[in-house]
């Protein structure tokens, strides 16, 4: 009876096996499927790389000789790539002399096994791996909840300054804190973009949170997202929805547990901002001055490239000088300050002062 190697509900670990000699390749996959794992088995690299673009395995168990490019090749490329370079990287080879092995090692192996396979040898190796990545992966929950309880003690109070909308939410959109003009925004008959229940507990509506583009944007490592939507239920008004990550973002990172800011900007106002204000809180040059406007509106890096008719470097410019006036470190934080001055005393809610 085989143990399944992360618990009994776990989804069975995908194991990636390249060998090119069929009646190994069936072994280790019998061996691997008898451990609880789901292994996937092919004779050359370029059919590996194939099956590449539509599963992520939890390992990669691979031959040195193959047909074609090799097993060091193949590390290569997958070490020097953006989405599978963490993935842990298993060599199996017939040279058992020192200096092939510390090839492999040098080239990025995470583990080398030498022909005939020990498959007891085998079995540990991947586990000990597995066990080695969930733990590098809890710690790195772990932080990114600190990190995320953290910015929001600290935001609590530069979040309530604002005139208009702001939340702070889950990676589920369920919302953490909500500041006095989000509250002022629920007792508004023409909004439908927030509800409150009778326990005081803001939410967003369906609208947000199944747009595609939100969706799309909380599975990915953007930094920010902006739409526009309309309210459904009494006068017509248009909003724009910016979300912003707090915190570090990692698609490699199986489980979130992120936080965002959530603005919510009626359109028809969003260009009142008080840019004297901005100008002397923060000693803004024209040019700082208009890439903070922009920021404020929720433009993204791109539109505000084509906004200033400028490069993504001098854009990259003039947005390190506003972290540096500001004391800021990442967007969602520049938002909120350059918000915070920008808004405080224009279009206030009557009931958002007090």
């Amino acid at each position: 009876m085989s143990v399944h190697p992360m618990g009994p509900d776990a989804p069975r670990p995908i194991i990636l096996c390249v060998e090119d000699e069929p009646s190994l390749l069936h072994d280790l996959c019998e061996e691997l499927r008898a451990a609880g794992y789901e292994p996937v088995g092919v004779p050359d690299v370029e059919r590996a790389q194939n099956l590449l673009s539509q599963l992520t395995p939890a390992m990669i168990v691979c031959d040195v000789n193959l047909p074609g490019k090799s097993g060091l090749e193949f590390m290569s490329e997958l070490r020097t790539g953006e989405h599978l370079s963490d993935v842990p990287f298993m060599l199996l080879t017939a040279l058992a002399d020192r200096e092939h092995v510390l090839c492999g090692k040098r080239a990025g192996a995470d583990d080398y096994l030498v022909k005939p396979v020990d498959y007891d040898m085998l079995l540990a190796s991947i586990a000990s791996r597995l066990a080695q990545v969930g733990r590098l992966q809890a710690s790195h929950r772990t932080r990114l909840r600190q990190q995320s309880n953290e910015l929001l003690l600290q935001w609590t109070n530069v979040l309530d300054k604002i005139s208009h909308c702001a939340l702070v939410c889950d990676a589920a959109l369920g919302v953490r804190f909500a500041n006095r003009a989000a509250y002022s925004l629920c007792r508004d008959g023409d909004n439908s973009l927030l509800s409150v229940d009778d326990m005081g507990q803001i939410a967003l509506n369906g609208d947000i949170v199944r747009h595609p583009d939100v969706r799309q944007f909380l599975a990915g490592d953007g930094e920010a997202v902006k739409i526009d939507i309309s309210s459904r239920t009494g006068a017509p008004r248009n909003w724009q929805v910016s979300m912003l990550a707090l915190g570090e973002r990692s698609a490699v990172t199986p489980v979130r547990d992120e936080s965002f800011v959530v603005f919510l900007s009626d359109l028809s106002q969003r260009h009142l901002h008080n840019r004297a204000a901005l100008a002397r809180r923060f000693s803004l040059t024209p040019t700082e001055m208009q890439v903070a406007s922009l920021l404020i509106d929720g433009l993204t890096k791109q539109e505000m490239c084509e906004q200033l008719n400028v490069s993504a470097a001098t854009t990259a410019y003039h947005l390190r000088n506003l972290f540096s006036k500001t004391d800021t470190k990442r967007q969602a934080e520049l938002v909120a300050m350059l918000m915070s001055v920008a808004w405080n005393d224009i279009a206030m809610p009557a009931s958002a002062r007090h």
